[in-house]
């Protein structure tokens, strides 16, 4: 079993927010979280409700959408 709340990823989206991955576990089962956190008014993060949480066993089916939207970028993504 992974420790609760452990992050993967943290990736600054703009001067307020940031999008951070994490293996969380609720109620005995494992998932991962992809949320926004903004920064609050003293500038610590803090979750918000944008995002969703994805079971292990659909992880891969959502690595592969992401991929085949990637695809569809321009290169560099811009």
């Amino acid at each position: 079993m992974i420790a609760s709340d452990l992050p993967v990823l943290d990736l600054q989206k703009n001067a307020r927010e940031r999008l951070r991955i994490m293996h969380k576990v609720f109620k005995g089962k494992e998932y991962i979280d992809l949320r926004v956190w903004y920064a609050d008014e003293n500038g610590d993060y803090q979750p918000s409700r944008s995002g969703v949480s994805i079971r292990p066993d659909q992880l891969a089916e959502v690595v592969r959408g992401l991929t085949l939207a990637s695809r569809e970028l321009p290169q560099g993504g811009n």
